[in-house]
């Protein structure tokens, strides 16, 4: 039997599609469908100014959007020969790293309500 799972499915956060075969209530084989996260950043800046993208970054990650931001300026920075100060630099490294413990503290909520624990996403 082969059962569609996502990517409307809870367990799956909308990224991602399985196809699942089953032998009864055992899962024999699972092909992936990724991608549905997708919004065609690419397209969306081929006939932009390189100021006009700045304020798409932070939507390609949700989690993540300071790290996207900081790419894309560390990109245009270096096509440009700009040079930045060494605070810019450390805020830089400060703001990536709390947006990418808050990436792990968002995980960690939605696995526990995966296994069906709501209180610690609350916390």
């Amino acid at each position: 039997m082969l059962i569609n799972l996502g990517p409307q499915h809870p367990a799956t956060h909308g990224v991602l599609r399985l196809v699942l075969e089953l032998d009864g209530e055992t899962v024999v084989r699972c092909i992936p469908h990724i991608g549905y996260l997708h919004c065609g950043f690419e397209k969306m800046g081929e006939y932009r100014q390189y100021n006009q993208i700045i304020c798409w970054t932070d939507r390609e990650d949700y989690l993540n959007s300071i790290g996207n931001n900081v790419a894309f300026a560390l990109g245009a920075e270096r096509l440009f020969g700009i040079e930045t100060t060494e605070r810019c630099k450390v805020l830089r490294v400060i703001a990536s790293e709390l947006s990418r413990i808050m990436s792990h503290l968002v995980w960690l909520g939605t696995f526990c309500i995966d296994i069906g624990a709501f209180t610690p996403f609350l916390w």
